[in-house]
């Protein structure tokens, strides 16, 4: 696996603020217009890879998010990329391993949110319950959302990169 450069920390578009969410305590919002396929957020921090996770060499108080296979992103717990919600009809989606842009024209006050289908893919994790209050609401989120054949035809080419290629091995059969 070939180790890409990444950001030393996550940059996010000087629009977008923190606030009290409506469905999840906080968020983020933007402040003004942001348009569709506008960057909102890249990704920073500490590439890791599996095998150090699972000896203990990756630091506690981090959080972290899969961004290839066997490849882990971390950076700090409390960075404001930490506050972006899920919603079943998300307004934000992947442009590639590391750019979240916007999936369509985002109005001020209104807050930025993305289907973990299209970046979470550990089996194990499972929110109990959505709150999205979307007409498009699945109830329960899981790790393997991104295997759902409605998800993979809504967000096509918008999932994280290595979801992509699972998604495309999936249907090569």
């Amino acid at each position: 696996m070939t180790q890409a450069t990444f950001l030393p920390e996550t940059w996010i578009d000087q629009r977008v603020r923190l606030g009290q969410s409506a469905t999840h305590g906080q968020g983020l919002f933007a402040s003004q217009l942001i348009r569709a396929g506008e960057t909102v957020i890249i990704w920073g921090g500490t590439p890791y890879t599996e095998a150090e996770l699972r000896d203990g060499k990756v630091p506690r108080n981090i959080s972290y998010s899969f961004i290839d296979d066997g490849l882990l992103l971390a950076g700090p717990a409390d960075g404001l990329d930490y506050y972006v919600n899920h919603a079943c009809d998300p307004n934000i989606w992947m442009a590639d391993q590391v750019t979240v842009v916007a999936r369509r024209d985002i109005q001020p006050g209104e807050e930025l949110r993305g289907d973990y289908a299209i970046w979470e893919s550990e089996a194990e994790y499972m929110l109990t319950s959505c709150a999205c209050g979307t007409a498009l609401c699945r109830g329960t989120i899981t790790g393997n959302d991104w295997q759902r054949p409605e998800l993979q035809q809504r967000y096509q080419g918008h999932f994280l990169p290595f979801l992509n290629r699972r998604i495309a091995r999936m249907r090569e059969g």
